[in-house]
């Protein structure tokens, strides 16, 4: 079965979770071929494998405008009815304002493009991730070729758009929807009609049990390490708020910071102004082993995020044994049980995440207790070869 995945920008640095799907439906047999709408930066070329999935991906950006205008043209001429049914129905989920009627037509000419690479191919079934901005030409290139489609959600962001980014009509066209989990799927059902319900499916993002070795945390907790962008819904500044409190209270930690963003300049300022510059390191993007390596070279993973909905990251932290601190939100909590399987403080209390840090560090034997059952979970729930085998069912259930 020809299967293509489809994002906005792939491959990311960041989006092990769609590499490891990829690769993982390729073992199984399926044919995956992978579209993306414009390609990554050199910045995002941390390892081989995100360098092969770049050269063999096919680019919908940039245009050639007068080729795209003749493709629209040979388009409409070959099936009419199809073509303006679809027109109508990018009219339908429009977003509002002069920008969201642009944007759309945007999305339509992309939709066009992707459709003539999909029927080229001989694409059976088309998924998207993320849903946004590529779930819409997902579901107008779909349309244009004739094929079923399907679209994981992982949130946070596109929930907090949900009616302007269609989500009830990219719902009611899909074969099937693939929520992370199960906050996930409920804000899908807030948006959705209740008779398109039963096309929720949970498949969690997962991880590579064979990449993260577990260890059992070893002495006293110094070395704290996040792995995220560095952009405003992470929580950051909170975070370094609360090693300024710890700083004060004589305990010495070190934080590194692995990951890029938009926030970078403003987080390395502040710490330089709150003088923790010292305590503080900034990783940048860096590949997988370098994170597995600094993972394992650490004692506390952070993640004081205001917005997540069940981050990969942290499940790696746990994989490995390392005693996680998160936040409430989103669904965090189907991961990260709070005395259980790691500890869970309100977003933006800077004083409870301190607390939170200083537990651990106070406690080493607790941190054990804290990493064995951590593992155990991942183990049980987040493994991406059980994720992987789920999808394929779904895929090899529709063919047939």
């Amino acid at each position: 079965m020809r299967i293509a995945y489809f994002t906005n920008t792939y491959p990311r640095a960041t989006d092990t979770f769609i590499r490891r799907e990829v690769i993982g439906l390729r073992k199984r047999g399926f044919d995956v071929v992978t579209y993306s709408v414009r390609k990554t930066g050199s910045d995002h070329d941390v390892d081989e494998e995100v360098i092969t999935e770049k050269r063999n991906t096919k680019y919908i950006l940039p245009f050639n405008i007068l080729a795209l205008l003749i493709l629209n043209f040979k388009t409409l001429i070959a099936d009419p009815k199809n073509y303006l049914r679809t027109f109508i129905l990018a009219y339908k989920t429009v977003r509002p304002g002069i920008k969201g009627h642009f944007l759309q037509l945007v999305y339509f000419l992309e939709a066009v493009s992707l459709s003539k690479l999909l029927i080229e191919d001989r694409v059976e079934h088309l998924h998207n991730h993320l849903g946004d901005n590529s779930g819409t030409v997902t579901l107008l290139a779909a349309k244009l070729a004739d094929i079923p489609y399907s679209i994981s959600i992982h949130g946070p962001h596109i929930f907090f758009d949900g009616l302007h980014w269609a989500l009830d009509k990219k719902t009611e066209h899909a074969k099937f929807i693939s929520c992370i989990g199960h906050f996930c799927t409920s804000q899908m059902m807030l948006y959705s009609d209740k008779e398109y319900w039963s096309k929720f499916k949970i498949i969690r993002c997962g991880v590579d049990l064979n990449r993260f070795d577990y260890q059992e945390p070893k002495g006293i907790a110094k070395k704290m390490v996040y792995v995220g962008r560095l952009s405003a819904e992470k929580g950051v500044p909170i975070l370094f708020d609360s090693i300024a409190k710890l700083k004060e209270q004589n305990y010495d930690v070190q934080l590194t910071l692995l990951g890029d963003g938009e926030d970078r300049d403003f987080l390395e300022k502040l710490a330089h102004d709150m003088n923790i510059n010292d305590h503080v390191i900034f990783g940048g993007f860096v590949d997988q082993k370098t994170i597995a390596t600094t993972l394992r070279e650490s004692d506390i993973f952070v993640l004081p995020s205001f917005a997540e909905g069940i981050p990969v990251a942290l499940m790696e932290a746990m994989a490995i044994g390392i005693p996680v601190i998160a936040t409430y939100v989103g669904g965090v909590t189907e991961l990260v049980i709070d005395q259980n399987t790691g500890q869970v403080v309100s977003a933006s209390d800077s004083e409870g995440l301190a607390q939170a840090i200083a537990r651990y560090i106070d406690q080493p034997e607790w941190c054990k207790t804290i990493s064995k059952n951590a593992r155990e979970k991942v183990a049980t729930e987040f493994n991406i070869e059980d994720q992987v085998d789920k999808l394929a069912q779904l895929f090899s259930t529709e063919k047939n």
